[in-house]
């Protein structure tokens, strides 16, 4: 049960990647405004944001415009979800799985946001870089 709680955080945290990867290339905000269509640009409801389950009911396209929705999403999502729970079994639950999980997404993101734009962002990187840091030094 509690590996499936592990994996469920994963796929949420691999949704909100999906916004860090789109966003931050383009100088938006993480945060604000809600979710929305990229192709529309109407806000998203709660049961479009399910991650992969809504990628899946909706068959990759928008309930709105019905543009369709890069196969990506998903794919982010259950890596992010994989990863979490690699983490998880290598370590068990303590402060370094959480930040494994933290290091995980930035390497995540990074590496999304590389194979688009060919860049790699300071605001990401350099947070990592200190996380990767403290807790190389705490371990």
């Amino acid at each position: 049960m509690f590996m499936f709680l592990i994996v469920l955080l994963g796929l949420i945290a691999g949704s909100f990647l999906n916004v860090v990867i789109y966003r931050l290339p383009l100088g938006e905000s993480v945060v604000w405004p809600g979710s929305r269509c990229t192709g529309c640009g109407h806000s998203l409801g709660v049961g479009d944001l399910v991650p992969v389950l809504s990628w899946l009911w909706l068959k990759g396209r928008c309930r709105y415009c019905g543009g369709k929705i890069s196969g990506r999403y998903p794919v982010i999502e259950m890596v992010t979800a994989v990863a979490f729970l690699l983490v998880y079994l290598k370590g068990d639950m303590s402060c370094y799985t959480v930040g494994g999980w933290i290091l995980s997404s930035i390497l995540i993101a990074c590496a999304a946001i590389d194979y688009d734009e060919g860049i790699i962002p300071n605001r990401i990187t350099y947070p990592g870089l200190i996380l990767g840091f403290f807790i190389s030094y705490f371990t």
